[in-house]
């Protein structure tokens, strides 16, 4: 990851975490799932991108402290923010069927609209200043996958204010909390997928240099008389 990655991803990471706080405010003020559920999905991307500059940092740290062994920082961050993200669209889950059995008795669609267009504004930002840069961090593609789930949420929520403004159907706002859901355990999948790929990568290449002697360094006569005695 180049200073320009970290620089992108740092300018993200604040701009998310503070629209985070004012979108779960908006959702309470008007008492929408959907908004709040997409606010816990802008602090999903907000420590996806976190665990990616964590893993870059201390893998840099390794590197020029030339300490032993294959760091593998990225992969495990990876990991671990793929299952963090499915533990969070099961808590989304579970909200979201208890708000469909009992769905509020109003919910203010205009200043749900309004907060949810902001953060579609965000989210194409973001995922504009990632995209040419998925291909070589796995974290940062990482984050970019949750950029797209979330503006794919914001999308919803901007659909679901729209009908509960012109049709008071306030079930909507539930569904759309389910499909937020859904869109998070989507993102989180190839995330977990990757990193064990990865990781099973690593591991077979260094098993490949514990067998293959090293040219220039092994000794042959010596690899014979081991094998002999």
């Amino acid at each position: 990851m180049g200073a320009k990655q970290r620089l992108y991803l740092s300018m993200i990471l604040v701009t998310i975490l503070l629209f985070a706080i004012l979108e779960w405010l908006a959702g309470n003020l008007s008492h929408s799932l959907a908004l709040r559920s997409d606010a816990w999905h802008m602090v999903a991307d907000g420590g996806a991108i976190m665990l990616a500059l964590s893993a870059n940092w201390l893998a840099r740290l390794t590197f020029r402290s030339k300490l032993p062994g294959n760091p593998r920082f990225d992969m495990m961050a990876a990991a671990f923010n793929g299952f963090g993200l499915l533990l969070m669209a099961g808590l989304i889950l579970v909200e979201a069927i208890s708000h469909l059995r009992q769905p509020p008795e109003q919910i203010l669609s205009i200043p749900m609209l309004i907060t949810a267009s902001i953060g579609l504004l965000i989210n194409l930002i973001g995922a504009s200043l990632l995209h040419g840069n998925i291909e070589d961090n796995l974290n940062v593609r990482g984050a970019f996958l949750h950029m797209l789930a979330d503006l794919a949420s914001s999308v919803g929520v901007i659909i679901s204010a729209i009908a509960v403004y012109a049709f008071q159907c306030f079930w909507l706002d539930g569904v759309v909390s389910i499909l937020i859901a859904l869109f998070i355990a989507r993102s989180a999948l190839p995330l977990i997928q990757g990193s064990l790929e990865q990781w099973n990568q690593k591991s077979l290449a260094q098993e490949q240099d514990l067998l293959l002697p090293q040219i220039g360094r092994t000794n042959l006569k010596d690899l014979i008389v081991d094998k002999s005695e």
